[in-house]
C-alpha cells in the first residue's frame, strides 16, 4: 500500500529561536559573546584582496551620519559575509536587521555570516 506523502513546512521564526537571541536596542549593550539581534546602518563595505579567499566585511553602526566617523569612537560591530565576493543591497547606508554570534575578532564584536534582512527606509 503506497503511503500519503505530505510537504514539509519549515518552521522558521518560531518562538523558541527567538528567546535564543538577546534583542539590543543600541551596540553599547553588546555582550563580549553570545546571540544578538539589532537593527542598525551599514557604515563602510570593505572586500578581500586579490589573492585571498572571497570575504566581504561590513561595519554597523546604531545610526546613520553624513559626518565621516572615526572608526572606534562609536560602537560598530562587523558583519564577515564568507565566500561572498559581494552580497546583494550589502552597501554604506543602508539600514539592516541582522542576527548572530557575536565574538570578538581582533577586538572588534564579529558576526561572521548574519542572518540579514534590509529594511526599507521611507523617502523623504
Amino acid at each position: 500500500m503506497p503511503q500519503k506523502y505530505q510537504p514539509v513546512t519549515p518552521k522558521i521564526g518560531d518562538a523558541d529561536s527567538k528567546r535564543a537571541h538577546r534583542h539590543l536596542d543600541s551596540l553599547a549593550e553588546l555582550p563580549d559573546k553570545g546571540r544578538i539581534e539589532h537593527v542598525g546602518y551599514i557604515q563602510s563595505v570593505s572586500y578581500s584582496a586579490p589573492g585571498a579567499p572571497p570575504m566581504l566585511s561590513a561595519d554597523v553602526v546604531d545610526k546613520s551620519s553624513s559626518m565621516r566617523v572615526v572608526r572606534g569612537t562609536v560602537p560598530h560591530i562587523r558583519l564577515r559575509f564568507m565566500g561572498q565576493k559581494s552580497v546583494p543591497g550589502i552597501r554604506p547606508g543602508v539600514k539592516i536587521k541582522y542576527s548572530g554570534m557575536v565574538a570578538p575578532v581582533d577586538q572588534i564584536p564579529t558576526i561572521y555570516n548574519p542572518r540579514y534582512v534590509i529594511v526599507p527606509v521611507p523617502r523623504s
